[in-house]
């Protein structure tokens, strides 16, 4: 009597190229400077973490948004983005462990092939990346242990991060602090995030 074939022990991922950017502004006003800084350190070889920081209101998802939009078509296996919550109020920051298992499904592992550990996730988020253009937008970052599960090994893959901490303890990280806004670079980007007539109907009230 033949045998029956032997079952796989764990399906085949299937290959997902996951489209997760938050949608953008067209113009970014008053951070050209730092546009050409970050997209610079992204045609290095090897390319370093891009860490984005500064206090809150200065802009850093936006600018991080803004130019992952730009970068997009360099990277045609998918763009990843995940709020690591750092330092939303009321809630807890998302753990690597369940980012990880995200990101892994995002990018076509099924549920039930997500290891348990942290450690294994890890790994096979960095297998599924080694061979693949991926860039990753982690967003509000509480430090660097909960990044450094995230980091992917692949050299076609890269990496932005924003958060209110400085984060120096990445490796090879190109750091960028932000600043608040000259006032007219302010009033420019909030006219592009509110839409300019809502914008001038404003100051005519205030004018009248």
């Amino acid at each position: 009597m033949a045998r029956p074939p032997l079952r796989p022990t764990s399906r085949p991922s299937a290959r997902s190229s996951p489209r997760q950017l938050p949608a953008g502004l067209a113009a970014l006003a008053g951070r050209e400077h730092e546009l050409t800084i970050v997209e610079n350190a992204h045609r290095a070889e090897p390319a370093p973490v891009v860490a984005i920081d500064g206090m809150a209101g200065t802009g850093k998802t936006a600018l991080a948004v803004h130019v992952a939009h730009r970068l997009a078509p360099g990277f045609p296996d998918g763009q990843l983005y995940v709020d690591l919550r750092g330092h939303t109020p009321g809630t807890a920051p998302v753990e690597p462990a369940e980012a990880l298992a995200r990101m892994a499904r995002a990018l076509g592992v099924p549920r039930a092939d997500v290891p348990d550990q942290l450690d294994d996730r890890a790994a096979l988020y960095r297998s599924v990346l080694a061979r693949r253009r991926v860039l990753v937008v982690l967003d509000d970052a509480a430090d660097e242990d909960q990044i450094q599960p995230l980091l992917p090994a692949g050299p076609g893959c890269r990496v932005i991060v924003t958060s209110r901490r400085r984060l120096g303890g990445l490796g090879d990280v190109r750091a960028l602090s932000l600043d608040v806004l000259p006032p007219a670079a302010a009033v420019a980007l909030f006219a592009e995030v509110a839409g300019r007539e809502r914008v001038a109907g404003g100051t005519a009230r205030r004018a009248a």
